[in-house]
């Protein structure tokens, strides 16, 4: 429909040169302070930490990245678990040298942790290609650093990422993995694992980031004192 100059808008609310800047100088100062406000609502002022939701209690979180290179290929696993098993993120593919993708189906997880811990000293990842050929994922963990510590990631007292800590702020930290006030804190947070892995008749490196806290049914971890026989 065409609108006729009787009931087309008045000038002043006609888009022109005037109007077609989307953001003023004074929007721009709006918009940053509401940005910080809803920054501040979810990481927190300095000294302070809320999480939406916090209400209701955090039953459990289960989460495993492993990005692996190979001599022929890369491999790509991203899983995410609510505390019942119910799968909420599932990923696994083969990235080949031509830039070709491969799906590797739906992963099912065998983790053998350490006695008395979470810590995963190894794990099998059972996938399948197309054609539906089981293919098995053999990883063992070398090393690891917790995130957590350190590093701003949740759970972190000192900062957490996307927090304004002033200007040129700097800081350099040593951690003592060792010392019971920062091994305790160790388990409950995102940890990241130099791993070795076997694959399709390959030996592959990389990184195994595993995070297991509180109740995983999958696992028979029924609360946040659960630890592996």
């Amino acid at each position: 429909m065409t609108a006729s100059a009787e009931n087309r808008p008045p000038d002043e609310h006609r888009p022109d040169e005037r109007r077609k800047m989307t953001v003023s100088e004074r929007n721009i100062g709006t918009l940053a302070a509401d940005l910080r406000g809803w920054l501040a609502g979810r990481l927190g002022h300095p000294g302070e930490l809320t999480v939406s939701g916090a209400a209701e209690p955090m039953e459990g979180f289960w989460w495993l990245y492993a990005p692996l290179q190979f001599e022929s290929f890369a491999l790509i696993v991203i899983l995410q678990e609510n505390p019942d098993g119910y799968r909420t993120v599932s990923d696994a593919t083969r990235v080949w040298p031509d830039g070709r993708v491969e799906q590797l189906g739906w992963p099912r997880t065998e983790i053998s942790y350490l006695a008395g811990t979470r810590h995963p000293e190894s794990a099998r990842i059972h996938l399948q290609d197309r054609a539906g050929t089981p293919l098995a994922l053999e990883v063992e963990t070398v090393t690891s650093l917790p995130l957590h510590v350190g590093a701003g990631y949740g759970g972190d007292p000192d900062w957490s990422h996307g927090r304004w800590m002033g200007r040129g702020w700097r800081q350099a930290s040593v951690y003592d993995l060792t010392e019971p006030a920062v091994a305790g804190r160790i388990p409950f947070g995102v940890i990241d694992h130099l791993a070795r892995a076997r694959f399709a008749g390959e030996e592959g490196w990389g990184l195994f980031e595993h995070a297991s806290m509180g109740r995983h049914d999958p696992t028979g971890f029924a609360d946040w004192s659960s630890v592996a026989p």
